[in-house]
């Protein structure tokens, strides 16, 4: 029986369960602040993995949770008010589940050489990377107006959000929900290592979902996308591989910004000419109040309901 910040509805009975990292480069780091243990060699850009293996698997694929910009893995993990994640409800469904943190964010760390660098004076302060940050502001601003997000839970969801060095750079870019692209090497060794298996993605992470379908074309087999923030015109690409792919939307949706109507509609219409793009609207199916966090919200058993019913309904 595992136990989260109150007893999950589901017990588990795993075969294995672990962590590990995969990728990364050996880098020479110079500037340090504790002077007596000198230069490092560290492993940079390595990301981590954690996995469950159920003891009784039902589906032959593995999913991948990919989350998105300011969060790490934790996003599928117990939600802020302490209810079952997504994570834990994918394994006792009969998954095996890897749940990752993007290279630069959470356990997979970062060099932090270059902020002693200038401390030192060794480097002009212009090389140090923007750094983007959340808090309460942006949990409002997820949530949209509605009514489901666990707001009597905030500081414990504002904990989860994390330093994020990319975001900043996509958003001077106009392009605000584009992925840290260091990301993509690592997506492929991981799927090198375990295999075919399904991405569900978030936010920021449904680039990195669309893009390691481009270049591990063998490797991903299906992708069920959470308010993307890319949207779908990389399925309208004539080299993106033909596999299931379900979009998933809240309500309440922007005319402008990262997560728009526009880019759901632009969903629908791709969807209506191809037969293997599903796009769920929640306010179509009469489900109001979602805002952006869908895994963390109050009725989050029943939207990760609705993905795994599309999964059996495509094999």
């Amino acid at each position: 029986m595992i136990e989260t910040q109150r007893a999950l509805k589901t017990s588990l009975t795993l075969a294995d369960m672990g962590s590990f990292f995969i990728e990364g480069q050996r880098k020479h780091v110079e500037h340090t602040a504790i002077p007596h243990i000198g230069p490092q060699t560290i492993n940079d850009g390595a990301m981590y993995v954690r996995y469950m293996i159920p003891a009784e698997r039902k589906f032959d694929l593995p999913i991948v949770l990919v989350h998105g910009g300011t969060h790490t893995g934790m996003t599928w993990e117990t939600t802020p008010d302490g209810h079952e994640g997504w994570d834990t409800m994918l394994v006792a469904a009969g998954f095996v589940v890897y749940n990752i943190d993007q290279p630069y964010r959470g356990h997979s760390g970062f060099n932090g050489g270059i902020f002693n660098a200038v401390r030192e004076g060794a480097v002009s302060v212009e090389s140090l990377p923007p750094l983007g940050v959340g808090g309460e502001e942006l949990a409002h601003k997820f949530a949209r107006g509605g009514n489901r997000f666990p707001f009597d839970h905030l500081t414990q969801y504002v904990a989860q959000l994390v330093p994020d060095f990319y975001t900043p750079i996509a958003v001077s870019r106009g392009r605000p929900g584009e992925c840290d692209p260091r990301v993509l090497k690592a997506m492929q060794a991981l799927l090198e290592r375990i295999g075919p298996a399904i991405l569900l993605t978030h936010s920021q992470g449904g680039e990195v979902g669309w893009l390691t379908a481009l270049q591990a074309r063998d490797r991903v087999c299906a992708i069920a996308a959470v308010e993307p923030g890319v949207g779908c015109e990389v399925l309208d690409r004539a080299d993106f591989p033909d596999i299931p792919v379900y979009v998933m939307w809240g309500d309440n949706l922007a005319p402008a910004g990262v997560l728009t109507r526009a880019q759901m509609e632009a969903c629908k219409e791709l969807a209506a000419q191809r037969r293997n793009i599903t796009v769920d609207y929640l306010p179509d199916a009469g489900i109001f109040g979602n805002g952006h966090m869908l895994m963390m919200e109050d009725n989050n058993r029943e939207l990760l309901d609705r993905i795994i019913a599309w999964l059996r309904s495509v094999g």
